[in-house]
């Protein structure tokens, strides 16, 4: 509670969750030209050549389009114009935790927009589809997103003292109820080179001291970083980060023109049928599905998961 009448609370606060409209400082900025898409394990090659055809297509704007794997190349077959695909090689965890996968998935994540050659650089889950270019004026020590409901710091409410990272207690955004999505976040290339490192180490220090009770987040640790680099937080709406499941699973329709980035949305058929036509109704399975199937333990996904295609 003291945290509200600190200075430091009202400084971060006032650079969090900053409408688009009102987030200009005057500073040159510089428009997306690079999109990034990582893509960990065979299971999301399809999605993310689907990401990439999606980016290729409707957002032509771009210099270049790169997933970011710890597969082959040679994994993805033929790549949409503008595609490269970059295979980092990076540490897995021990053989008995239960969430290896996302743990790896995470990893390229956190290291993903560092492999773009451009200035200004999107980065976007393999789940989530450009339907038009977005239009975004980048200043440096920004990071632009959309933004979710939940305080952050309740992923470590059930843990053992001793467990907790001591930096979380200084920081402010953890604790706060909207928090950044990390599923579309935009960024200068030189504030990439001061995000990622930090937000590397903090995950990793986090997720060594808690156990594998639950799949390792990455918006913890960027939340707390966010903080500590003194990065101001641009809230672009919902229309760039659209949840399709959400807003229309179960239900044939058709996706709004008014969306930037649509996320999830399975089976991938369906988006297949945009494709073909931006008006053809689509119907996606509900919102729980994604949780179901993208959120399993390694054992769960080897004994068997709900096909996303």
């Amino acid at each position: 509670m003291l945290k509200k009448f600190s200075a430091k609370y009202r400084h971060i606060t006032s650079r969090h969750n900053i409408a688009y409209s009102q987030s200009a400082t005057g500073q040159a900025g510089v428009p997306v030209t690079s999109v990034v898409i990582p893509c960990a394990g065979a299971d999301y090659i399809e999605e993310a050549l689907l990401s990439a055809e999606f980016s290729n297509r409707f957002a032509g704007d771009l210099a270049e389009i790169v997933i970011v794997t710890d597969n082959a190349a040679e994994s993805f077959g033929p790549l949409p114009d503008k595609t490269r695909v970059v295979t980092l090689a990076l540490p897995v965890r021990e053989e008995n935790y239960r969430y290896k996968q996302i743990y790896l998935s995470r990893l390229i994540k956190l290291n993903a927009p560092l492999q773009a050659k451009t200035e200004g650089v999107l980065m976007i889950d393999s789940d989530l589809n450009l339907l038009q270019m977005p239009v975004i004026n980048i200043e440096e020590q920004h990071l632009y997103s959309s933004f979710r409901q939940g305080k952050m710091i309740a992923k470590l409410a059930d843990a053992p003292e001793q467990n907790v990272p001591a930096y979380y207690k200084d920081t402010v955004r953890p604790y706060l109820v909207d928090h950044v999505n990390g599923a579309f976040l935009a960024a200068t290339r030189k504030t990439w080179r001061r995000i990622c490192p930090l937000w590397l180490t903090l995950f990793q220090d986090t997720w060594e001291l808690m156990d594998d009770s639950q799949p390792p987040t990455d918006q913890l640790p960027l939340a707390a970083l966010l903080d500590m680099l003194d990065i101001r937080t641009v809230n672009l709406g919902d229309w760039m980060n659209w949840p399709v499941s959400k807003k229309i699973g179960g239900t044939p329709s058709v996706i709004p023109k008014q969306v930037v980035g649509a996320h999830g949305g399975f089976p991938l058929s369906e988006w297949r049928k945009y494709l073909k036509s931006p008006d053809n109704e689509l119907l996606f399975r509900g919102q729980d599905y994604t949780r179901k199937v993208r959120y399993l333990t390694d054992d769960e996904k080897k004994s068997g998961t709900t096909s996303e295609n």
